[in-house]
């Protein structure tokens, strides 16, 4: 009968571990979404950037500095270097990111099956965790790889209790204590759910249990104190679009709001219908009276929950003291994250009620089997084919947020009905990564239509403007918008400052790169990025200096540019090459190669060619080779770099070679005018005047308004005795310019032909 049982058990086991595979099966095709991509795509702690003790000793989760301000003070070290592990042995395949979370799910899954079993209420465990593996509610935290935190913190969890039920062990409980909260910082209520078992089913009078609860009782305050020295004792700030509620002026309406928000909660995990990626911004309306149905209907839950928790206190028996653990493991997680002790960057958020989850459906299995009991009729025969109908509802409701989250356009989509503002937003920035402009418009404007202070719209308009329509001042305005809403937005300074240096405006211009550079952004929370964002300001700052021939200042910006974006900043490459360009223009050649190779070393192209035609400058023509020969495996196919070549090779005087180079640039781009332009003074230069002027011909045909492309074409006709259609473009070239003297001379010189010729 023993092995019997065995069997059966097993096969639970492996129902429930299949259950939870299938049902999450097609989540591995799903993409890095939403908080994916700041927490793993962006972040050097997960791209090994940094060194393995930054993400334990200095650096959120998201990789930015947590004793920063603006820092969101998550501090799991252990899920980032999970994510930094795998990024080591396969880089950035989202379907084993993807794999790890469900892996995690599945031992969860299997894990509640094991406590049910351990607390024996009513013998329907199996149901619980079948019911666990597939609720809907849980799809947040295995669907966003980012939820890993709540699935890992959940396991450590669920391990400690039931190792802890099985046989107590103080040393274990707290390793687990603390791997609970490297991965999540809710692992904190992990010792005083231990404690609470320990009051609920041991004998209190004993010296071990005073012994054992004063251990969990220090040993978590001395966590709690490591924990919050991390984040330098301080707590985080968030905007008013992640927690509106706690930037809500009346005390009345935060209290009312907060009491409602544990309830709401609930109800999404009793009735997961309308589920949301995000429930920011104006996704819950606010309570701002106690007539409120909602605030009511919280009071009544909320009364209703501490008198049944006070009958089981009183009437205590085996069964009472498993349900109020139980109670306890449902509410304790919440607490936490509620806002209720410190405000948290979200209203409402479907992954921290993973672990609540747990206790959830075993609770639900124990009111199950009370009606079985209390109503006979509900015999197996008919309960079971209603536990089944009930299980498949929350299959077919999981794959649905399954398919929802395998794409980014589908979850946002998905949460237009909840959360339109946010969705609208996102959704824009979706299609405008697709080229889809008038879509990414359209959803753009929504957002703004529900809340016009979005400063991402604003500043996303502004590049989808500038970028489709090529409409400069539009673009100006929608920057303009989105700095009145966030004065400290480096990104729209810099490109505020860009369009306006084009149009002229040099002096504004300066002013918003001062304003990009002059904001640290030790109170933002994506620190790193704003450091990005301020390093390209001062090198652009720096290009822009160039082009006005302030050389020093240049050097200057780009090389703050250097020391703000550190290692791995983007620009590297560029920004060397812009300042070994600038020591070139001050005559020191000496420093500007120093620059030059350094960008070469980081396979910077047009480094390649700058060095190469500096070295044809100084007569050092033979190592000039080597460099060509470099830049042509880096860019085979870059109408640029043929070009270049080609142009290197005219001035060492490689005809022959430059005109293969030059034919090899136009092959790839016909109208590419630089190549016109020199193949032309190629074959000029070598006296094949009448195939240069085809050439000077398309050149003119491309520029019709420029009045060196008509002196050029009349120069060539002049060459090859056309007189009068020689005449007609130095006549073209002279309306478009008329101060041009070497047309005029040109021209003179053509007159007195046709005059001798006339004569003739």
């Amino acid at each position: 009968m023993k092995n019997s049982n065995f069997d059966w058990n097993s096969h639970h086991y492996l129902l429930v571990a299949l259950s939870a595979g299938i049902v999450y099966s097609n989540v591995l095709k799903a993409e890095f979404l939403y908080d994916d991509r700041p927490a793993i795509l962006s972040n050097d702690d997960v791209l090994g950037r940094t060194r393995w003790h930054s993400m334990v000793t200095t650096n959120d989760f998201w990789g930015n500095p947590i004793r920063l301000e603006g820092s969101h003070k998550s501090y799991r070290p252990l899920i980032t270097a999970s994510f930094r592990l795998q990024f080591a042995i396969h880089g950035l395949k989202a379907d084993l990111f993807h794999g790890v979370n469900l892996i995690c799910h599945v031992i969860n899954s299997i894990l509640v099956l094991k406590l049910g079993k351990q607390l024996k209420i009513m013998d329907l465990s199996l149901f619980s965790a079948l019911l666990f593996a597939c609720h809907p509610i849980t799809s947040e935290a295995v669907c966003s790889i980012v939820g890993r935190a709540d699935l890992m913190n959940t396991m450590f969890i669920l391990l400690a209790i039931t190792f802890h039920i099985e046989s107590p062990n103080t040393l274990r409980t707290s390793l687990f204590s603390i791997l609970a909260i490297l991965s999540k910082e809710t692992g904190i209520v992990l010792l005083p759910l231990i404690v609470l078992y320990e009051v609920l089913f041991k004998d209190r009078s004993t010296k071990k249990f005073k012994t054992d609860i004063t251990s969990y009782l220090m040993f978590v305050s001395m966590i709690s104190y490591l924990r919050l020295s991390i984040s330098n004792y301080q707590t985080p700030i968030f905007s008013r679009n992640d927690n509106p509620i706690s930037h809500e002026g009346s005390f009345l309406t935060r209290t009312l709001t907060f009491l409602f928000l544990p309830i709401f909660h609930l109800f999404l995990i009793v009735f997961p219908k309308n589920l949301s990626f995000d429930w920011s911004m104006d996704a819950i309306p606010k309570v701002e009276s106690v007539m409120d149905s909602r605030f009511v209907l919280s009071i009544i839950i909320y009364v209703t929950g501490l008198k049944v928790i006070g009958w089981l206190m009183m009437n205590t028996n085996e069964k009472n003291r498993k349900l109020l653990f139980l109670i306890g493991m449902f509410v304790t997680p919440h607490i936490v994250s509620s806002n209720l002790i410190t405000y948290v960057g979200f209203v409402v958020a479907e992954r921290i009620l993973y672990l609540n989850t747990v206790s959830y459906c075993i609770l639900i299995g124990f009111a199950i089997g009370i009606l079985r009991k209390k109503y006979p009729i509900l015999s197996s025969s008919t309960c079971y084919p209603i536990l089944v109908l009930l299980l498949s509802v929350c299959c077919f409701r999981t794959i649905q947020r399954v398919e929802d989250w395998k794409t980014e356009e589908s979850l946002f989509k998905s949460a237009l009905h909840v959360n339109p503002t946010k969705a609208h937003l996102n959704l824009g920035y979706v299609f405008t990564t697709q080229k889809k402009y008038e879509k990414a418009r359209y959803h753009y404007e929504q957002a703004l239509k529900r809340n016009g202070r979005l400063a991402d719209a604003w500043y996303n308009l502004g590049t989808l403007t500038s970028h489709s329509q090529n409409s400069t001042r539009m673009a100006i305005q929608f920057y303009q918008n989105a700095l009145q809403s966030r004065k400290n937005f480096a990104a729209a300074h810099l490109n505020i400052a860009l369009l306006l240096h084009d149009e002229g405006f040099h002096q504004k211009a300066f002013f918003h790169l001062e304003q990009c550079l002059q904001n640290p952004g030790t109170d933002l929370k994506l620190y790193r990025n704003h450091q990005k964002t301020r390093a390209t300001c001062a090198y652009n700052k720096g290009r822009l200096l160039q082009k006005s021939s302030r050389i020093q200042e240049a050097i200057d910006s780009f090389s703050l540019a250097l020391n703000i974006g550190g290692p791995f900043f983007e620009h590297i490459p560029s920004v060397l090459n812009s300042i070994g360009l600038c020591f070139n223009e001050l005559g020191d050649v000496e420093s500007a190669e120093k620059y030059f190779e350094m960008a070469i070393r980081e396979n910077h192209v047009n480094s390649f060619l700058t060095m190469a035609h500096l070295k044809i400058r100084q007569n050092r023509s033979y190592e000039v080779g080597g460099l060509l020969q470099k830049v042509m495996r880096l860019a085979p196919d870059s109408v640029t770099v043929l070009q270049n070549i080609a142009l290197a090779e005219f001035q060492m005087k490689n005809y022959n070679r430059s005109l293969v180079f030059y034919r090899k640039a136009l092959g790839v781009d016909p109208n590419h005018l630089d190549s016109l332009y020199g193949i032309a003074h190629l074959l000029q230069e070598t006296r094949r005047y009448s195939v240069a002027e085809e050439f000077f011909q398309k050149i003119q045909q491309l520029q019709p308004e420029s009045y060196s492309a008509h002196s050029n074409y009349g120069a060539i006709l002049h060459l090859n005795q056309k007189y009068d259609e020689a005449l007609n473009a130095y006549d073209k070239a002279l309306i478009l310019n008329s101060n041009d003297t070497i047309t005029r001379e040109n021209r003179q010189k053509l007159m007195r032909i046709l005059k001798k010729k006339r004569k003739i």
